[in-house]
């Protein structure tokens, strides 16, 4: 017998006995369960067994990962048979007619995890695991949310986490032991790690770090300290959180992810200094919205659009960077290709870039929208409404849409059914404007329009009129294409401004030639002037550069977008041969490496003066999608930035004194 079947032999008696004092233990009426799940895992050989005890008086199917086979079933305390057919699957018999409905089947099974491949689902390793559910690690054969009592036994020197809440953590002979309940719930997921534990009770909740050694020393407090003020906040506003503990775990794979009762951060993300501040709020926040009031999605992944404005949104107002952040917002939806635009409602929680901003801004932007709509009362009692009435259960958009209009008194769907069903934003423009005395004051008199292929949707347009004495702000509704105001005004005004704070999902108006465009249109070419340049074309843009004969034609004559890569030299040669216009300020030998658009043009253009320099600055692109512009210095840090000027906004009046 070699040792992973040794240790699979021993180790199921212990997981037995395990499991035995396990549900012998008692829980408060608090912790009762429907359903038992116990597992015993070891990381290093990939071994698993488990237990699982539910009733099934129907039976039912179930798969498992090759290399796990189930070793004894039960119903009640008759053994049954459990078989596999064709496709793997296990078959669970249904219960006799005169066996009682109630009486619970037990499964017990073991085995070798696979090792995970491109692809798969799970992660195995003594540095990180995750066990997501129905991967196949446990027999799924749940067909109905019932509460869940589940047991995680690791070996010394690993840390186990589990959907739901923490009962306990502690040392069985030798091994490290954790139990976690969730009221209500049909999925089940696991993570390990070599992790060192930090925590602090805060707003009644458990807050947990738990982080390799080096993080734990460098970032541990920083997160904790940083969770219990967003706990503080988020609180206050939605209820207490759905769990009694919440843990922060790092993760060797790239992830940020959020679970029942915890998250999953990368190891090389924790470090950036701006996580504690983001990510982390966002992921919290998911605990209300989609690990606790679950997503239907079937129907519509709303809970990334609602994180986004209740996390990201929510700070960025505390800090005053709210409308700031809004337009960034914008801007980045109106760099969306016209083919790569989809309704709102399509978006299930796809990787994309552009099914990303449709689910998050463009959804974010919504919420911002029926705020200014119902106001902020009404909007935080359709929040509680919502948790209170879907907690632990599977929402659609109609739940959420019936929660705020019986907040605000009034039906939201004819508000939210443009916005979700129609791809893309209106834009907006001001005709016919006039000024004219009116007795001791001002009549200001206009008609807003609305365009675009699906326009128009329904409006709430804020009209912002800068008088002598001060601002005056109405709010004109609008559900056409055209919508005439007519404003009376005691005093002058200097100017009218439509929309001024960027409070409404809509084209933002002229826009610069940003990187964004390159990044989020499928179409764009890519050309490597040197063939050692070409594996920047995927730092960049995530695909492969085209080869240098396919552009045979002068750029004038190619099709746009198109990125282009070289050196200093041979990149400005390359420019000045092909007619295209030096950049507006000095760029071109500007720092060590540059990347610049060219203006009015889907042409973005990058150099460095070696070839370290040029990887550095293509490594670092992403996170400039919104710039028009970046110069790197030789230590490849962001020494220029920004975006070229437009034309001034066309929703902008002034008046002559």
């Amino acid at each position: 017998m070699n040792r992973s079947a040794q240790r699979l032999a021993s180790g199921l008696c212990g997981l037995l006995w395990l499991v035995n004092v396990g549900l012998a233990w008692g829980e408060p009426a608090a912790h009762t369960a429907a359903r038992t799940l116990s597992i015993q895992f070891d990381p290093a050989t990939r071994a698993l067994q488990g237990e699982l005890r539910q009733p099934l008086p129907e039976g039912g199917h179930f798969r498992l990962m090759e290399g796990l086979t189930v070793i004894a079933a039960q119903r009640g305390d008759e053994t049954i048979r459990v078989t596999q057919d064709a496709k793997g699957r296990w078959q669970l018999p249904p219960g006799d007619t005169g066996t009682d409905d109630e009486a619970s089947v037990t499964l017990r099974w073991q085995g070798t995890l696979p090792e995970a491949g491109e692809g798969d689902r799970h992660r195995v390793s003594v540095e990180g695991s995750l066990l997501p559910t129905r991967a196949g690690w446990y027999p799924h054969l749940a067909d109905a949310a019932v509460p869940l009592r589940l047991t995680v036994r690791v070996p010394a020197g690993q840390r186990a986490l589990g959907s739901g809440s923490l009962l306990e953590e502690r040392e069985v002979e030798g091994d490290y032991l954790a139990r976690f309940h969730h009221p209500h719930t049909r999925e089940v997921e696991i993570a390990t790690g070599p992790w060192q534990l930090r925590e602090r009770e805060t707003e009644g909740v458990r807050l947990r770090t738990l982080f390799p050694p080096g993080l734990d020393a460098a970032f541990a407090e920083t997160y904790l300290q940083h969770s219990a003020e967003h706990l503080a906040l988020f609180q206050s506003r939605l209820g207490p959180l759905p769990y009694s503990s919440f843990s922060i775990a790092a993760s060797p794979a790239p992830v940020g992810i959020a679970f029942p009762g915890f998250t999953l951060l990368g190891e090389r993300v924790i470090p950036l200094p701006f996580i504690p501040r983001t990510s982390l709020a966002h992921e919290l926040m998911h605990a209300w919205w989609g690990a606790g009031v679950n997503v239907d999605y079937a129907s519509g992944n709303w809970s990334e659009a609602l994180t986004t404005y209740l996390a990201d949104h929510a700070l960025a107002e505390q800090s005053g960077e709210a409308e700031s952040l809004r337009r960034r917002w914008l801007t980045d939806l109106a760099a969306l290709p016209a083919a790569q635009e989809s309704a709102l409602v399509a978006f299930r929680g796809d990787p994309d870039p552009a099914g990303r901003l449709i689910g998050y801004q463009h959804g974010a932007l919504l919420f911002h929208m029926l705020r200014q709509r119902i106001g902020d009362k009404a909007f935080d009692r359709g929040l509680r409404r919502l948790a209170e009435q879907w907690m632990h259960r599977t929402a659609d958009w109609s739940a959420l849409i019936d929660a705020f209009g019986e907040a605000a008194g009034e039906p939201q769907d004819a508000f939210f059914a443009p916005w979700l069903t129609r791809p893309g934003r209106p834009s907006l423009q001001l005709e016919s404007v006039r000024l004219d005395a009116k007795g001791s004051g001002y009549r200001l008199r206009g008609e807003l329009v609305q365009r675009g292929p699906h326009a128009p949707w329904p409006l709430e347009v804020p009209l912002v009129a800068e008088t002598q004495t001060g601002p005056v702000r109405v709010i004109q509704p609008m559900e056409g294409q055209r919508q005439a105001f007519d404003i009376t005004l005691s005093s002058y005004p200097l100017a009218m401004e439509v929309d001024p704070g960027a409070d409404l999902l809509r084209h933002p108006g002229a826009m610069p030639a940003i990187l964004r465009q390159l990044m989020l249109d499928p179409t764009t070419r890519v050309l490597a002037l040197d063939e050692a340049h070409r594996p920047l074309a995927r730092q960049v843009l995530g695909r492969q550069p085209d080869a240098l004969d396919a552009f045979a034609d002068r750029p004038k004559d190619a099709p746009s977008p198109l990125l282009v890569i070289g050196t200093t030299t041979a990149l400005r040669e390359w420019r000045q041969a092909n007619d295209l216009p030096a950049p507006p300020k000095p760029l071109e030998t500007a720092g060590q490496a540059r990347f610049w658009m060219i203006p009015e043009q889907r042409v973005g253009l990058l150099s460095g003066d070696d070839a370290g320099a040029l990887a550095r600055l293509a490594g670092s692109l992403r996170h400039h999608g919104q710039r028009s512009y970046v110069v790197h210095g030789g230590d490849g840090e962001t020494r220029d930035a920004g975006t070229w000027e437009v034309e001034e906004n066309p929703l902008r009046v002034t008046f002559p004194r």
